[in-house]
């Protein structure tokens, strides 16, 4: 699993987050900004004065930890590098 600590900054404080992802999954650097925005309109905190929010990877999560899903609208499967070989026979 990939393992990421979100963290979401506000007027008056933060908010630390954790979600994770399978191997064989990925996100689109467009689509990671469309997940950080759902994720920062659908926390508390931030909402008069603004807020800010970031991913970081982290190698793991703490057992009390208050934890996001991924929209699986954003995922996309990793797909294996298909390797094209040309062999000249003549």
């Amino acid at each position: 699993m990939k393992k990421y600590e979100i963290i979401k900054y506000f007027r008056g404080g933060s908010t630390t987050y954790y979600a994770s992802m399978s191997i064989r999954k990925r996100m689109k650097r467009n689509c990671w900004k469309f997940q950080l925005e759902e994720w920062g309109e659908n926390t508390a905190g931030g909402f008069n004065y603004g807020y800010s929010i970031n991913a970081i990877k982290v190698k793991s999560i703490p057992k009390k930890a208050r934890r996001l899903q991924f929209n699986d609208n954003y995922l996309t499967n990793f797909k294996k590098a298909k390797t094209k070989i040309k062999i000249n026979t003549e």
